[in-house]
């Protein structure tokens, strides 16, 4: 018996992470044989990640974790900041248009439980202990060599992923750069028992001259985070909280004894690339940033939806290397947008000087009073708005300048939800529910009476994907709620739903349209009725029969 059970895994993983975990969920998902590798013997009980933003929330919905994740977390559902002179401004996250819209506080720790179980569960191999010396790859595969203890052996893959955090092993050995600075701040962080005297639902910010201090309520008791320009020298224990707090509180809290204490420094890099030929980077291995705002743990997540089906389509013989390639040319901007976005949070968190803190201060207050302005940047921090317009990947019919390009999403955008009724059965759905089958779904949006040609591409659409892309296509036909029952084509198609309450019509305007739907989420393709010969034509370029397989 070797390292791994499966010598020849279609998909090794580097690193048990959430993002090498997600991953791996997500090609289970797809049937591909992968394993996943960690060094560590046992997972860490201790995570400076923590919060679990919106859009994340949708991906574990996907997954199937989303339960088991709620019940290990607190739900908060704001965020209070408070500047030299008391409260400046409070985000209430439950205005978030969203499935989910809230924070959930879950340790990382808690969070790879979950998905490591979620993985096992659909049959994923993960070996502990076990770390990658180095790897080779040419046009056949990859070669990685092993070791776990005294032992080495090499494990050949179709595909190799690293997930291995800031100091990844995958990204020095392909040689790729990891550019970016060290911030001068330095980070003592303290889970405690001590139950503050603010709202539990809520995370709480404070602007002080001394310093950023963070409280932030975990499922029991309370993280603190703090600030300062001077490292921490020796033995670190709860008295520098102490401090920071009495001016807040009026007097000195009693903080008990810590369950965690850890010091930490903060930088912010990039990886020059994604991917290299056959091995690609994801998460802290591809991008770093600071813990403000909680977006590392929630980016490296997104990068596996996103690269997981791309990946399993690719070993069983769809698309090009325009699918591999739209990984790195999607998910990087998104990395570089949030870096320099918790870089300014940062620095603006930081600011020492009196008369930019009192203008800070007073910019916050107004930015906090204003709904336009708190719910763009809620959005922004949720990661709801990421979209991938300027991806390859994503296209729509030769109509789309003919007046409703704006109307509703636009290629790349993260498609809304909207409530459905089946008119088969009369249960209520979600659209995102649809994520749960990892394949392209195509909403045939239909006007309230269908016309002849409506019917006619919707036969011609379930005919010809049923027999093409049966197992990469999903067709969904979507009528309006006042749509007569007999007025809906029934041949051809086993999903016909009603737009229960107007929210599909609401987002996505009104029909005859369609709406191609990525496996995560995005819009691949949107076209009115009249452009179906032209999303066959997308479909067999984007997702057809490779021509090498």
């Amino acid at each position: 018996m070797g390292i791994t059970a499966n010598r020849t895994p279609q998909v090794l993983i580097i690193g048990a992470g959430p993002t090498g975990l997600a991953l791996g969920i997500g090609l289970r998902r797809h049937g591909i044989h992968c394993c996943i590798i960690d060094r560590l013997a046992e997972p860490s009980p201790w995570s400076r990640a923590l919060g679990l933003h919106a859009r994340t929330l949708e991906i574990f919905a996907a997954l199937q974790v989303l339960a088991p994740i709620r019940k290990a977390s607190r739900t908060l559902s704001a965020v209070s900041v408070y500047g030299d002179k008391g409260f400046l401004f409070e985000l209430d996250l439950t205005s978030l248009d969203a499935p989910y819209p809230w924070v959930l506080s879950c340790p990382q720790s808690d969070v790879e439980s979950v998905l490591t179980e979620r993985y096992r569960s659909l049959g994923g191999e993960l070996v502990r202990g076990t770390e990658l010396l180095d790897f080779t790859q040419d046009g056949a595969g990859v070669r990685a060599r092993l070791r776990q203890g005294t032992d080495v052996e090499t494990v050949s893959c179709d595909l190799l992923v690293g997930a291995d955090g800031v100091g990844s092993t995958v990204r020095e050995q392909l040689g790729i750069g990891f550019n970016g600075v060290d911030y001068d701040e330095h980070f003592l962080l303290a889970d405690v028992d001590w139950q503050g005297p603010w709202r539990n639902d809520s995370s709480h910010g404070f602007l002080q001259e001394e310093g950023l201090l963070i409280a932030l309520p975990l499922p029991t008791g309370w993280r603190l985070i703090m600030a300062r320009d001077e490292p921490w020298e020796g033995e670190i224990d709860l008295q520098p909280f102490a401090d920071r707090l009495t001016p807040i509180l009026g007097d000195t809290p009693d903080l008990g004894e810590p369950r965690w204490i850890s010091r930490f420094s903060v930088q912010r890099r990039l990886a020059h690339h994604y991917r290299r030929n056959r091995v690609f980077l994801a998460g802290d291995a591809a991008h770093v940033q600071s813990p403000l705002g909680a977006q590392g743990m929630n980016t490296g997540l997104a990068d596996a939806f996103n690269l997981s089906w791309k990946l399993a389509f690719y070993l069983k013989g769809y698309g090009s290397g325009t699918l591999l390639d739209s990984y790195e040319q999607e998910r990087k901007p998104v990395a570089d947008k949030m870096l320099h976005g918790v870089d300014l949070l940062s620095r603006a968190s930081l600011v020492k000087l009196p008369m930019l803190r009192r203008t800070r201060d007073s910019l916050l207050k107004m930015a906090g009073g204003r709904a336009g302005l708190s719910r763009r940047l809620l959005r922004t921090a949720s990661q709801l708005d990421v979209h991938y317009r300027s991806s390859p990947l994503v296209s729509c019919g030769p109509e789309a300048d003919l007046g409703w390009r704006n109307r509703g999403p636009l290629p790349g955008d993260r498609l809304p939800d909207a409530a459905l009724r089946s008119v088969r059965t009369g249960h209520l759905h979600q659209l995102h529910g649809l994520l749960r089958k990892p394949v392209h779904h195509l909403l045939l949006q239909l006007g309230e009476t269908p016309e002849h040609n409506e019917r006619l591409v919707l036969y011609a659409l379930s005919d010809r994907l049923g027999q093409e892309y049966r197992e990469r296509v999903h067709l969904t036909v979507i009528v309006a709620s006042g749509t007569p029952t007999e007025a809906i084509p029934r041949e051809g198609t086993t999903r016909i739903w009603q737009d229960h309450q107007g929210e599909f019509g609401e987002a996505f305007g009104e029909g005859p349209r369609m709406w191609l739907m990525r496996p995560d989420g995005h819009l691949a393709y949107r076209a009115p009725v009249s452009n179906a010969n032209h999303l066959l034509e997308y479909l067999d370029t984007a997702l057809g029969k490779a021509i090498n397989s």
